[in-house]
């Protein structure tokens, strides 16, 4: 129920999540492909340019650290949603809340971020 209701609040608050819902422009695969690796992530972005939100699920049972994945923004990503946290029941396994983009491409952006994946979990960043 806390994870439910932290999941609305935050389509509420961002814009990303619901203005360009039925607009090719509203969403845009990150890495689709990573089948080896069972993850996948995303952005959806608002009408307002910087309103991006990053999406990555690890459909794995093994947690992954060090997990590259590009952005199209720099600076400071802040973890809004990790269902593995311990308020959801999980491990608490995470980013300490955000991490700082690095001048490293990756997926076609010249930004990218390091992640720890907790296993079987969804991370949902607001972009800076």
């Amino acid at each position: 129920m806390t994870l439910l209701r932290d999941l609305n609040a935050l389509y509420r608050t961002e814009p990303a999540l619901h203005e360009r819902d039925s607009r090719p422009e509203g969403f845009a695969w990150i890495d689709a492909g990573d089948a080896a690796g069972n993850v996948l992530s995303f952005v959806r972005r608002g009408r307002t340019p910087g309103f991006v939100v990053l999406v990555v699920c690890n459909f794995s049972g093994s947690a992954r650290f060090g997990y590259r994945i590009g952005v199209p923004q720099a600076g400071d990503w802040i973890e809004r949603i990790n269902t593995d946290a311990h308020e959801y029941g999980g491990s608490g396994l995470g980013n300490f809340g955000r991490v700082a983009t690095q001048p490293v491409p990756f997926h076609g952006h010249a930004q990218s971020i390091e992640l720890a994946l907790p296993p079987l979990s969804t991370l949902i960043f607001v972009g800076p």
